[in-house]
């Protein structure tokens, strides 16, 4: 039996079969937690940042347009949640390193 494309996955998912989405899970999962990991250099943040990856999948499923590849759906989303989180982070580590405590002054 012929293994079915990332598309048919998604068309079974969008009906309702979770089984589908688990598959598609498991087929991109390291692939995108590694991709976000060379952004982040934390496989922890990593592997945290690929599950929003999937989780956005699983809430926006009607966003997915079938004329672009999966991965490449995927990707984008994995690279738009590793660059907010690293602007976030700077951000945070701005506004700490521009207010330190008082109590460290002395």
């Amino acid at each position: 039996m012929q293994e079915k494309t990332d598309k048919e996955l998604y068309k079974e998912f969008l009906l309702g079969n979770n089984k589908s989405f688990e598959e598609i899970v498991k087929r991109h999962k390291n692939s995108i937690i590694y991709f976000i990991q060379r952004y982040t250099k934390s496989i922890d943040i990593a592997e945290d940042l690929a599950q929003d990856v999937f989780l956005y999948v699983l809430i926006h499923k009607k966003n997915y347009r079938f004329e672009y590849s999966l991965k490449t759906y995927l990707y984008t989303i994995a690279k738009s949640k590793a660059l907010n989180y690293i602007k976030r982070e700077k951000r945070i580590f701005v506004i700490s390193t521009k207010h330190p405590k008082p109590d460290l002054l002395m």
